[in-house]
């Protein structure tokens, strides 16, 4: 079973590593990058320099580009997903462009080093008010500014774009809009509007794997988003039968995010309990943390069906037992067998 446990990126790199995609957003949204660019030289390296524990917050692709005037360069596209803008960003973008260019010396390469053109894409909740500048990090000292290492990185803000602004084909637009109101209180809204625009792409071959990929970044990134709301939007798209579609869609999204779901279900119910055990008693705090996580995760597992034995499960005392039917849940695909050890 995939689990989301990073939506963001997920969701960056699914979209990210098309080079149509990457070379229409920035054909259309990016001109000053676009104008030194051969259109359809793009090519994906695969490769990645942020480590996997910071995945949370930043994911990373770097693609190769012919220039007009010159020889090759490399796009490195850093994409921050945090809800308030990274200050020192520049110094992150120069840690990861020298380890470009010294795997380019390692290569024995004659020729001079690549230029990078570091992309920052960002979708925060407030609007990057930072200098783009690597300098700008420095105290500003007249008789220093020779020897302050000085470079910079374009920035992308979807926060201060509105949507006619954001500009593209279907699939790069509607990710980029996707990614702007993923925050926003009205997401669920945002995206029944915002499928009206995927139907004009249903002939396309990539159409279906693009739908599935937004719905599990919907789904996985935040919770703003009813399944009515779901169904409504690619209703939308795919009228006549968008209901099996979206059924087969959502049923894959739900098994996808149920492992982390129950996971993080059982972690908060056990810290409740914890916190409770303190003025209750540890053994005691665990139990009622136990029961509270158990209920959760049948409730997301089994949905109404599964608090059925929320009443059974309050008269265990057991902190044994309760840690056999948390396991068990993980496992089970039915509920009557969770039902059997009751």
């Amino acid at each position: 079973m995939t689990e989301i446990t990073q939506p963001h990126d997920h969701f960056f790199r699914l979209t990210f590593s098309d080079p149509e995609i990457v070379e229409d957003i920035l054909f259309n949204n990016l001109p000053q990058i676009a104008c030194h660019l051969v259109p359809g030289s793009l090519d994906n390296t695969g490769e990645s320099f942020v480590s996997p524990q910071l995945r949370e917050y930043i994911s990373d692709m770097l693609y190769r580009a012919q220039l007009k005037r010159g020889k090759g360069a490399y796009l490195y596209l850093l994409f921050e997903h945090k809800s308030h803008p990274e200050p020192e960003v520049a110094f992150d973008l120069l840690r990861y462009m020298v380890r470009i260019w010294e795997r380019f010396r390692d290569q024995g390469s004659p020729e001079g080093f690549p230029h990078i053109i570091p992309i920052v894409f960002y979708h925060g909740k407030e609007f990057w008010n930072g200098n783009t500048n690597f300098a700008g990090l420095f105290e500003q000292i007249e008789e220093l500014q020779a020897y302050v290492p000085t470079f910079e990185y374009c920035l992308y803000d979807l926060s201060r774009y509105s949507e006619k602004e954001i500009r593209g084909q279907v699939f790069s637009r509607v990710a980029l809009l996707s990614m702007k109101y993923i925050y926003s209180a009205d997401l669920g809204e945002e995206f029944v509007r915002i499928c009206e625009s995927l139907s004009s792409a249903r002939a396309n071959p990539r159409f279906l794997d693009f739908l599935r990929s937004l719905l599990e970044y919907i789904g996985a990134a935040s919770d703003r988003v009813s399944e009515e709301q779901i169904q409504a939007g690619v209703k939308k798209i795919l009228p006549d039968s968008g209901d099996e579609i979206v059924q087969t869609l959502f049923d894959r999204l739900r098994e996808q995010g149920l492992e982390q779901g129950l996971e993080q279900g059982l972690e908060r119910g056990l810290e409740q309990g914890l916190m409770r055990g303190r003025e209750e008693g540890r053994e005691e705090g665990r139990r009622t943390g136990l029961q509270e996580a158990i209920e959760l995760a049948l409730e997301l597992k089994f949905g109404d069906e599964g608090l059925l034995l929320a009443p059974k499960i309050q008269e265990i005392s057991s902190v044994e037992k309760l840690e056999q039917i948390k396991n068990a849940i993980r496992k089970s695909e039915k509920l009557i067998e969770i039902a059997l050890l009751l």
